[in-house]
């Protein structure tokens, strides 16, 4: 049974310790993914497809229903409420998670009345089109130097 445990974990229930650098902090965050994550997040990825980009987020076991996808100003943001059906009150371990998870994104260079989003075997998968650059109204002049008496005050 202790075999079936992760390494982080089965590491804290140990009582020695090997005494190399690896047992340190610092590194073990390396190779624990709570660390990396929090215990609020989901992992995305961000695609670049040239006139927009594909944010796909992993979102395993949710119910379209339960996730939400909302622009506000300049901000998107994906949020989903996570269920952990637990047949077994007596589990040993367990790594599953139950909650409410959210993440942000800019939208900066992003046409926001454009998003849209789709949901496919556990990954959200939202198209964000790039805005159109802004044309410059501004045009090139001169600006002539003077004498500082000619300055106002």
């Amino acid at each position: 049974m202790y075999n079936m445990i992760p390494f982080h974990a089965r590491r804290d229930l140990s009582h020695g310790r090997s005494g190399t650098f690896l047992d340190d902090a610092f590194f073990r965050s390396f190779f624990d993914m709570n660390d990396w994550m929090g215990n609020v997040g989901f992992r995305v990825d961000i695609h670049d497809a040239s006139d927009h980009y594909e944010l796909e987020a992993e979102l395993p076991g949710v119910n379209e229903e339960e996730i939400s996808v909302t622009v506000d100003g300049d901000t998107l943001t994906i949020s989903a409420d996570l269920h952990a059906d637990r047949q077994d009150d007596h589990a040993y371990y367990s790594e599953r998670r139950a909650g409410h998870v959210s993440r942000s994104f800019s939208l900066d260079g992003i046409a926001p009345d454009n998003i849209s989003a789709d949901y496919k075997n556990g990954v959200l998968y939202v198209t964000l089109p790039k805005a159109a650059p802004a044309e410059s109204t501004s045009q090139q002049r001169r600006i002539p130097i003077g004498k500082k008496s000619e300055i106002k005050s």
